[in-house]
């Protein structure tokens, strides 16, 4: 393909080399094609060298560029992007570099836009509250339990099965109870067998503790509106801590989208991040991901703070 700014095409240049190799002096032939001498010198060079083929168009492209982004890097971007669904300032926060570094590899391995987001777009309204305890996000999500030897999901050619109150899961199903700061993102969850009423009376119980030890004395709780949530048993228990109760409207699960994309976390990093033996193994780890969650691991929404450092 010819450069869009030359000006001799390949049909010129074969000419003016083929003037200067029946005697014309290169500075004549190089008036005549309105060229400078060194442009000459170098079509003429190249055709000595390579023939008909050196006339063509080279690329601009340097053999060596050392401050390139090392291969092995871009690797890492790359696998952090197709197996966690991370964006340019998460993965810039795990690896240590520019989040400029990682757009541009994603960018030139087109991965900067992920498959699945196919939603119309729309504008994003953020909010948070100026203090912890301000308000507390409550919400449960239902997770299959792990079989003795693993499950199927890491399995090849695996699609999701029904989840949730129907499942035919011979296991059955765990609940997990998630209670989110809405100012500082601490998160507290458990993982228990349902999400009845009393369940979820005692888990706000234990919730309210855990929130208390770290000085956090929280003013309302914001839910979905399940009957676990509208229980009588689960406003008592708001009420004797002095507690508002508050609930999104149907069918906008984004009010409580602190909680929602909390369990979109939880489910990418900790319950399905790898291939665990038994369903004992993966609660063993809720723990220590819960700290590293809470104490370690740069968040998006809070500019790549920690939890913790919000208190």
């Amino acid at each position: 393909m010819l450069h869009s700014n030359a000006r001799l095409t390949i049909r010129a240049r074969l000419e003016m080399v083929c003037q200067v190799e029946s005697g014309w002096p290169q500075t004549e032939v190089a008036r005549q094609f309105r060229v400078s001498r060194a442009t000459v010198s170098k079509w003429l060079r190249r055709y000595r060298a390579e023939g008909e083929p050196g006339l063509l168009d080279r690329s601009s492209r340097p053999r060596r560029s050392p401050s390139t982004t090392p291969l092995w890097l871009v690797h890492a971007i790359c696998a952090l992007r197709r197996k966690r669904n991370w964006g340019p300032h998460r993965i810039s926060w795990d690896l240590k570099i520019a989040r400029s570094t990682v757009y541009a590899v994603l960018k030139r391995n087109g991965l900067s836009r992920l498959a699945w987001m196919h939603r119309t777009t729309r504008e994003i309204l953020r909010y948070e509250h100026a203090s912890p305890g301000d308000m507390l996000h409550l919400d449960v999500k239902k997770l299959g339990r792990v079989p003795d030897g693993g499950g199927k999901r890491f399995a090849p050619g695996f699609k999701e099965t029904a989840v949730g109150p129907h499942s035919k899961r011979p296991l059955g199903i765990e609940c997990m109870h998630v209670a989110i700061d809405d100012h500082s993102r601490i998160v507290y969850v458990e993982a228990l067998d349902d999400e009845t009423g009393v369940t979820t009376a005692d888990f706000l119980e234990r919730a309210l503790t855990f929130f208390s030890a770290k000085g956090i004395s929280v003013k309302r709780i914001l839910t979905d509106n399940g009957g676990n949530y509208r229980s009588r048993v689960f406003a008592e228990v708001a009420h004797a801590h002095s507690i508002q109760l508050k609930r999104t409207r149907p069918y906008r699960p984004q009010t409580n989208g602190k909680a929602e994309r909390f369990i979109r976390i939880l489910q990418n990093e900790w319950a399905y991040s790898r291939e665990f033996t038994s369903n004992a193994e993966r609660l063993a780890e809720l723990p220590g991901y819960l700290d590293y969650y809470n104490y370690t691991r740069p968040h998006g929404g809070i500019s790549g703070a920690t939890p913790a450092s919000r208190l």
